[in-house]
């Protein structure tokens, strides 16, 4: 997923385009320019990331029916009988993560070049991914699961190039997919910054991309192209991109139209997908049900981009939204092996209070005393 900062600075709108009045949002420095004060933050996008987190814990925790009960040892529908009907949608919190990264990424890039946007991104992503591999690789050595092959030293190695799905090599943790996604939208996206950004070249992009994202599903075996556009995944980005524009310039036609398209295209591929998952793997839940979730992803998203969270200002949400990133990475394998560890001991819900509790203070500890230092100390030598 996307876990960039939040924070947004003015910066003059390029030569030529008279977009619209509503100030303009700049970027933070996360590792890209020099010398670019603090500024507002977008509280309401870290609430929407902590959210988005905690649906996709719930998913991991109580709303797998198979997976889930070979950790527990009985099926989460039986030991959180009124949790469950709401966990088992919770993986929908990922395309919520999409849409936010669209947003943020725009944000984070404009007025950047492409090496300082490559450099932003490289700072903010590997530092604590490369402690959750480290982390994964002994969990599995010191507590394997018995269920799941363990990954190989090499698939560990390779894994700390975050480049794993084309190599070929295993996920040391499943969800891992999630961030290949998005480092193939940022390498989609320096297109962008090929020239400096502006909102004609940013619409354009959009426009292009979800098109050739719709047209490539008719044919198969085209190499690398399916990965770099993927439908879903794509209109959840675009949606994200339009979103921020919104916020920058002003929402209007044009903007509204592709916004449209976006969700036009998301929401045929998910209801596709979510019948796919109900008939080939058993998933006990109604794509209608998952698109009403994910169009209330976008409406939330659209909420921040229309300022009408503006007034949302609690500064304890940057801090809840820094531990996001973290306990993303860190949640699943140490999760269940905390799970089948405790659960014989402590009985169900005290085992999820514990488990939640216990990664939110280790997620706290990494960002802190791990992640903090490390892109100090990186973004020195880059």
């Amino acid at each position: 997923m996307n876990f960039p900062s939040l924070s947004a600075k003015t910066d003059p709108h390029p030569p030529g385009e008279a977009r619209s009045e509503i100030p303009a949002p700049a970027v933070s420095d996360d590792g890209g320019g020099r010398g670019k004060s603090p500024a507002p933050r977008l509280y309401a996008l870290d609430a929407l990331r902590v959210v988005a987190a905690l649906a996709v814990l719930a998913f991991h925790f109580a709303g797998i029916d198979k997976a889930t009960a070979v950790n527990w040892g009985v099926s989460p529908r039986e030991l959180f009988p009124w949790l469950f009907p709401f966990a088992k949608y919770g993986s929908y919190g990922v395309q919520l993560f999409f849409i936010i990264s669209g947003f943020v990424i725009c944000l984070s890039a404009w007025g950047r070049t492409p090496g300082q946007f490559v450099r932003a991104r490289f700072l903010r992503l590997f530092p604590a991914y490369w402690f959750s591999v480290i982390v994964a690789l002994v969990l599995y050595r010191l507590l394997p699961d018995g269920i799941r092959k363990s990954p190989s030293f090499s698939d560990a190695l390779t894994n700390l190039t975050m480049f794993q799905v084309p190599l070929k090599a295993q996920h040391m943790i499943g969800a891992y997919w999630t961030l290949w996604l998005e480092l193939c939208f940022y390498l989609v996206f320096l297109v962008v910054l090929v020239k400096p950004i502006s909102f004609q070249r940013v619409y354009v992009f959009c426009w292009s991309w979800l098109i050739l994202s719709v047209l490539i599903q008719q044919y198969d075996g085209v190499p690398l192209l399916p990965t770099l556009a993927p439908a879903l995944n794509t209109s959840l980005f675009v949606a994200g991109i339009t979103m921020y524009l919104m916020y920058r310039f002003g929402p209007d036609l044009k903007l509204w139209l592709l916004l449209g398209m976006s969700w036009l295209t998301m929401q045929s591929d998910l209801v596709e997908h979510g019948d796919r998952l109900r008939d080939d793997l058993g998933f006990d839940r109604s794509p209608y049900v998952a698109l009403a979730v994910v169009t209330v992803s976008y409406l939330l998203v659209l909420a921040v981009a229309l300022h009408w969270l503006d007034r949302v200002q609690w500064r304890w949400l940057a801090t809840a939204g820094a531990l996001v990133y973290p306990l993303y990475l860190l949640h699943e394998e140490l999760g269940w092996a905390m799970i089948r560890t405790l659960y014989g001991h402590l009985g169900a819900w005290p085992t999820l209070a514990v488990t939640v509790a216990v990664l939110l203070v280790l997620s706290w500890l990494v960002h802190r005393y791990l992640e903090r230092p490390a892109v100090r100390w990186l973004r020195t030598k880059l």
